[in-house]
């Protein structure tokens, strides 16, 4: 569909996003100011966001892929996965604490994350070539975290995908586990089949299995 909004635009949204990261503030979400807003102006935002974080000294340190299961793409009405940029920041110790305070809406999903050993690049990457790069496989809890309304106060109105997107897909954290699967049991198969418990104070809130991503 390309791009509905100006470089200006683009540049204003962004230092929002980062002004309200910095204050724990909920602002409004772009689609809600301009429902015309593509996926192409959302990541346009994420990377004028992003070239920020560089600018003021942080390092990347892995993406974020999410939305991977196929009942999340349909509800958002999208056919792919998103994803966001993981900065050298974001990374929380196994067994560490956060301050409530400098988060808007902190949630916790439970994640499967790649150690690289290799980086990957370009539009065609396929399994075998992210088999072939990692090193290994390890639990992780992605700390969610949208600066926008995720229902607006005013009238009721949720947030749209591309207002996630634009907010580096509500990525504010990582926790990486201690125990690596090496990448050969990945090759055979066994990560369809790892499965994971979140709980909280020792009672279940979700459980799940890695075969739902696709």
């Amino acid at each position: 569909m390309g791009r509905t909004l100006s470089d200006e635009q683009i540049a204003e949204l962004a230092a929002e996003h980062e002004a309200a990261r910095e204050s724990a503030s909920s602002i409004d979400p772009v689609s809600r100011r301009y429902p015309d807003v593509t996926l192409e102006d959302a990541y346009a935002i994420q990377a004028a966001w992003v070239a920020l974080q560089v600018e003021s000294g942080s390092v990347v340190r892995g993406k974020k892929i999410g939305l991977t299961s196929r009942a999340m793409q349909q509800a958002m009405k999208i056919d792919e996965p998103d994803y966001g940029i993981l900065f050298d920041y974001m990374f929380i110790a196994n067994g560490g604490s956060l301050k409530r305070a400098n988060h808007v809406d902190p949630k916790i999903e439970v994640e499967l994350a790649f150690v690289l050993s290799d980086d990957l690049n370009g539009a065609d990457v396929a399994a075998q070539d992210v088999y072939d790069a990692t090193d290994h496989v390890v639990a992780a809890l992605e700390l969610i975290d949208a600066r926008s309304y995720r229902v607006h106060p005013d009238d009721g109105v949720s947030r749209t995908v591309r207002d996630t997107i634009a907010d580096n897909a509500a990525n504010a954290g990582i926790v990486v586990g201690d125990v690596k699967m090496p990448v050969d049991e990945v090759r055979h198969g066994e990560l369809r089949w790892a499965g994971a418990i979140c709980s909280r104070n020792g009672i279940v809130e979700e459980t799940g299995v890695a075969a739902g991503v696709r």
